[in-house]
């Protein structure tokens, strides 16, 4: 999300009874054109281990150290993306946010 106004950068939203994972941003008042990713690593009730990476262009996402997808950034000044927010039905063990560099 980005910092000053309710702009969604990256909003990435697994739906089970599709077995598909919808990605999306909200800028300008409205949602964008949704992208959909049909590689569906989740399992009901199952633990997962989630890393999204950032670089000039794109979202990458990891799944349990597996790449997944990518996702093209549609917010121009990355600097402005600092907040994080997860919602909905998932219990979180441990959260780490950190800025390392991407390979």
């Amino acid at each position: 999300m980005c910092d000053r106004d309710d702009r969604i950068a990256f909003h990435f939203n697994p739906r089970f009874a599709e077995s598909d994972i919808v990605c999306n941003s909200f800028m300008s008042n409205q949602w964008g054109q949704e992208e959909r990713c049909t590689n569906f690593p989740f399992g009901t009730e199952e633990p997962f281990q989630i890393e999204i990476y950032s670089d000039n262009e794109n979202f990458h996402v990891y799944i349990d150290e597996t790449k997944i997808m990518q996702y093209k950034h549609r917010i121009e000044d990355l600097k402005t993306i600092t907040k994080v927010q997860v919602a909905n039905d998932i219990n979180i063990t441990s959260l780490e946010i950190a800025k390392k560099p991407f390979y």
